[in-house]
């Protein structure tokens, strides 16, 4: 039999009864469209993060302490330890950081209040982390030196404090509420907000973000000694080497060893995009059991279909069909059932995915490899679930056949 007839027979065989059809190939396109939606708006969140990301400098080091137990009064990082660190060859800059947790900013309404995220640093980490300054100016030396009360905010908490993010905020004040009390702080710098699309999805679970001097933030929280490092390295060809050097040298100062870790901003990203991977690649085989249901469904309706062409397969026989004929016609029409399924899907799951993704701020993305493969495995199903139906039909003695009613 001709190829290009066979095709053509069975595009007629399958489309003859339209609404069989399209409940035939609904498992396989709910279950292409689910993964498709799936793997590109974990894609697109992956690219985002990436995205966001880049705004750091290369070679951007954070040093903290370790989670160990038996860390001593010995081992904590200090404001010396930041004159060290300036002291190593192949670090541009340092800024040590201090994190202040359970602090509170008073919103435009002095009724309301939010949680505060309060960094202290020194002049350094605008070099560090290059943010874009709107209006003002960032933490000079001469803040860190006298302890000034003066904070750096982003241009979301300004709208938050204020209503309002322009020039006229410089000079306002906002009220911090920690155990000790509340304190006030000048308004010296409005950020630019990098991660305001995340923060706008999820505005209740992210506290408003505050830089404040290093040592101001020492003396808000009663403390001698600072969270952490923020460190810039000149030397981005061989990070490792710089992290080994600088933990070497901490330790060699409070002489002791294992009680600080080094992360670069790239084993960041690469942590956070291996969790998205499992998660998608999780959520996805769930999804794609849906693939499975539908090759069965497809498997079933092909049985169907044989017993209600007999009489067609032995007339076929009868005038000269192969058994290999009957056998490409059934797989033939598997084929088209799930191929025009998964095209279906693919279409119906990117459109999905732009809806989701306007939805929640994400720009999804779908890949050609996403799309071979959406394509391949319905076709794979197709080939699969269609060879028991095909084989039946092939076997069928065709005198039993003729007289089938």
């Amino acid at each position: 039999m001709n190829i290009f007839e066979c095709i053509k027979s069975s595009f007629r065989n399958v489309f003859s009864n339209k609404m069989r059809t399209l409940l035939t190939m609904l498992g396989i396109i709910i279950g292409i469209s689910s993964v498709i939606l799936i793997v590109s708006i974990g894609k697109g969140s992956q690219a985002q993060i990436e995205e966001e990301f880049e705004s750091f400098s290369v070679g951007s080091l954070t040093l903290g302490m370790s989670t160990s137990t038996d860390i001593e009064t010995r081992d904590m990082l200090t404001m010396e330890d930041y004159y060290t660190l300036k002291g190593i060859d192949g670090v541009s800059y340092v800024s040590p950081t201090y994190s202040g947790s359970n602090t509170y900013i008073k919103l435009l309404d002095p009724k309301e209040t939010k949680s505060a995220s309060v960094t202290g640093a020194t002049w350094d980490l605008q070099y560090i982390d290059k943010p874009t300054i709107l209006y003002g100016r960032y933490i000079s030396k001469n803040d860190v030196d006298m302890r000034t009360k003066v904070a750096v905010i982003n241009d979301t908490t300004a709208l938050k404090v204020f209503g309002k993010c322009s020039e006229d905020v410089i000079g306002e004040q906002i009220s911090l509420k920690t155990w000790k009390g509340t304190s006030k702080f000048s308004v010296i710098g409005i950020l630019e907000n990098s991660n305001a699309s995340t923060e706008t999805q999820y505005s209740d679970e992210y506290p408003e973000s505050i830089v404040i001097p290093v040592s101001t933030a020492m003396r808000l929280y009663g403390t001698d000694y600072v969270t952490g490092f923020t460190i810039l390295t000149d030397n981005t060809d061989n990070v490792d080497y710089m992290k080994n050097v600088i933990t070497s040298t901490l330790e060699r100062e409070h002489n002791n060893e294992d009680k600080y870790y080094i992360q670069d901003t790239a084993e960041l990203v690469e942590s956070i995009n291996s969790i998205l991977s499992y998660v998608t690649l999780f959520i996805s085989f769930v999804a794609g059991i849906s693939l499975l249901v539908g090759g069965i469904g497809v498997m079933n309706i092909m049985m169907v279909t044989v017993t209600e062409r007999t009489r067609e397969i032995g007339i076929r026989k009868s005038i000269g069909a192969k058994n290999k004929d009957i056998r490409i016609q059934f797989m033939a029409e598997a084929l088209i059932l799930t191929g025009t399924g998964g095209i279906l899907g693919l279409i119906i799951g990117y459109g999905g995915a732009l809806l989701v993704g306007n939805i929640v701020d994400i720009e999804p993305v779908m890949s050609i490899s996403s799309i071979v493969i959406a394509v391949g495995i319905s076709m794979g199903i197709g080939i699969v679930f269609g060879v028991a139906p095909a084989n039946k039909a092939s076997k069928l003695d065709p005198i039993e056949c003729l007289r089938y009613e």
